[in-house]
């Protein structure tokens, strides 16, 4: 269970950045819907200021940009990974700090005044916090300031030396094989081939080359009688 959460944290993170980035689009995307319907800005920007980057996703995101860099091994892509995150959520800061200017502009009393920017100043400085820990994580890491969990390690080849012999074929044969052995060929016998205890009968091809063929014999002896 822990090495297959360990396997998924990494494409886990990017999607849950994936996410809140589409949570970003939507929120501007409603905006320029509200404003297209005649709805007054300030009230375009105060309806989606608390909704613009969902904290829930932030905090998710938080987590587990930590979990690339500081549960071993360390994720092949942990520093993209919090870059990126780290971005992504400046820009949710920046949008939700103006939507939340905004949308103080629209309230229309004084009790109303305070509770936006007591409310909207808390979201924002909790997303500004968490977007400002992974900026310093990432300076952190660089200046080596912050240790993270070593990578997994890449097994290396296996060194020449490590590596069994090739077997050769032989070329040679002992005294003590050779004794009492027949070959039917010289080349045979120095391709180190195992001997015979007697040379096989084999007709006409077993015989030398230098010697007679018995079977013409007879007709070479009738041919001198002649």
């Amino acid at each position: 269970m822990i090495e297959n959460l360990k396997r998924i944290r990494e494409p886990l993170a990017w999607a849950v950045i994936a996410l809140v980035v589409a949570n970003l689009v939507l929120g501007i995307v409603q905006l320029v819907v509200q404003l297209q319907q005649a709805v007054p800005v300030f009230e375009a920007f105060q309806a989606i200021g608390s909704s613009l980057m969902n904290m829930s996703l932030v905090i998710a995101v938080v987590a587990l940009v930590c979990t690339c860099f500081f549960i071993a091994p360390a994720t092949r892509h942990a520093h993209a990974v919090t870059l990126v995150a780290a971005i992504v959520l400046s820009v949710g800061v920046v949008l939700t700090a103006v939507c939340t200017v905004l949308g103080v502009v629209a309230a229309g009393n004084a009790f109303g005044v305070v509770m936006e920017i007591v409310g909207g100043l808390l979201d924002l400085l909790l997303k500004a916090l968490a977007a400002g820990a992974l900026w310093v994580l990432l300076r952190g890491v660089r200046a080596g300031r912050i240790d993270t969990a070593a990578p997994a390690a890449i097994e290396p080849a296996p060194a020449a030396a490590d590596l069994p012999a090739p077997v050769e074929p032989r070329t040679t044969w002992q005294r003590g094989e050779a004794s009492g052995a027949v070959w039917r060929t010289a080349d045979e016998a120095a391709s180190g081939a195992p001997g015979a205890a007697r040379m096989p009968s084999t007709g006409a091809q077993g015989i030398f080359r230098d010697q007679p063929d018995p079977a013409s014999a007879p007709a070479a002896e009738a041919t001198d009688g002649a």
